[in-house]
């Protein structure tokens, strides 16, 4: 058993097309490390867990470049 906590989401259609363009295209192995590199990138660059969004955070959310 694994002690990972885990979570499920949902996507809009133009986030799930982003992961999977990024798998596709060899960023990534699968849809979870696709993700996980995603939000590595977030928390770093905001040091911490974050409260609020960066300006212009949202924008690149939904063109998947983030």
């Amino acid at each position: 058993m694994s002690t990972t906590p885990t979570r499920s989401i949902a996507l809009t259609r133009k986030q799930d097309a982003a992961i999977r363009a990024a798998v596709a295209s060899g960023r990534g192995t699968g849809a979870r490390e696709v993700v996980r590199a995603a939000w590595r990138r977030r928390i770093g660059r905001q040091g911490a867990m974050p409260g609020a969004r960066p300006a212009g955070e949202r924008r690149d959310i939904d063109r998947g470049s983030v």
